[in-house]
């Protein structure tokens, strides 16, 4: 593929270069990784320079902004001379720059360099990205740092209620049809294709989008599952009883961290909770091989809180300069809090999940 031209702007001190994904050499690569060995924060499958390749190949406007000759990178997804989005939005769950330690760079400058007027972001690690903040949402994150022993000893000292019924469950599982058997796939295969055709029928059965039937968004994730080093891959794991498939999820790795991205399963089998099981299994083999933390990701779901040790908290809002699509970014966030504040439940949710809604339509488009 030829080389593009670079854009470069200079703004005292900091110098951002912009570039395409496909342009990363080895050696600028490697200080990527270096810079998220440096902080295990940002050490997320989303924040690799892998992943960032992997939407580059998929998407024709992803673009990487060079900080000082690599003493930081940012992804984004530059969708017009209005906005640009964090890299991989709207499926990425962690967005913002990767360096050794926080970098002094401006909202002005990030969006001069892109040539966009602002950049929407969403779970922002702390001193990851110069945001005006609207808000937070915590990351569920199991540590697993030692033995399968030690992190369900802990979990029965910590939650021996939710682990008394998950036993229960598996056990009646187990004398119902027969034993489970959980399986790990490092390639597609028919139970990854299973797995999204039930995430999809889910989401048809709510009146969401098919954010998985998306081409570019189902190209990135069959990347994914090709890929397989020890700075990144596609997992797939599986609950199966009989030979069929009970219940299903998706993960990205990274060199220290297992995200948990995509789950799902049979619905004729929700007596047993088999999506619990599979993520109970999923930590205990995440701790056998050398993982130092499961992330769940956003999302106040119980077996979430359950399996995790700590949550992570990120950022959401937008970086801009004095352009006018980042001030009506800032007013409608402003509005949003105010509605935010009503004492009615249904009411206080609504403009979050417009928004939502909205941001989700622009970045599949």
């Amino acid at each position: 593929m030829p080389r593009l031209s670079h854009e470069v702007w200079q703004a005292g001190k900091v110098r951002l270069e912009t570039i395409q994904p496909h342009e990363l050499g080895t050696e600028t690569l490697e200080k990527w990784r270096a810079h998220q060995r440096a902080r295990p924060e940002l050490a997320s499958p989303y924040l690799t320079p892998e992943w960032a390749l992997l939407v580059g190949e998929a998407r024709g406007d992803a673009r990487i902004c060079i900080i000082n000759d690599g003493e930081g990178f940012f992804g984004a997804q530059r969708m017009s001379a209005f906005s640009a989005m964090g890299m991989g939005a709207p499926i990425a769950d962690y967005q913002g720059i990767v360096s050794s330690e926080p970098l002094d760079v401006s909202s002005v400058d990030l969006c001069r360099a892109l040539n966009t007027g602002r950049i929407d972001l969403t779970h922002v690690p702390a001193g990851a990205a110069p945001i005006v903040v609207a808000g937070h949402e915590g990351s569920w994150i199991a540590e697993t740092s030692g033995a399968r022993e030690l992190y369900e000893a802990a979990l029965k000292q910590r939650r021996s209620e939710f682990v008394r019924q998950t036993e229960k469950k598996a056990r009646k599982l187990a004398r119902d049809k027969s034993e489970p058997v959980y399986r790990v796939h490092t390639a597609p295969s028919a139970q990854f294709e299973t797995l999204l055709a039930w995430k999809n029928a889910q989401l048809e059965r709510s009146n969401q989008p098919r954010i998985w039937a998306t081409k570019w968004v189902r190209d990135v994730l069959e990347r994914c599952a090709e890929t397989q080093t020890h700075e990144f891959a596609g997992l797939t794991f599986t609950l199966e009883v009989d030979g069929q498939l009970v219940a299903g999820a998706f993960c990205l790795k990274s060199a220290r961290v297992l995200h948990f991205w995509i789950v799902a399963h049979d619905n004729a089998f929700d007596a047993y909770s088999p999506g619990v099981q599979l993520a109970r299994w999923i930590v205990g083999w995440a701790a056998e091989h050398g993982i130092a933390e499961v992330d769940f990701g956003p999302g106040d779901y119980q077996y979430k809180r359950q399996l995790s040790t700590t949550q992570r908290m990120l950022s959401y809002g937008v970086a801009s300069g004095q352009s006018l699509s980042g001030l009506m970014r800032r007013t409608t966030y402003a509005m949003r809090s105010g509605v935010e504040r009503v004492p009615h439940a249904r009411i206080a949710a609504f403009p979050g999940k417009a928004m939502r809604r909205l941001d989700l339509m622009r970045a599949l488009g």
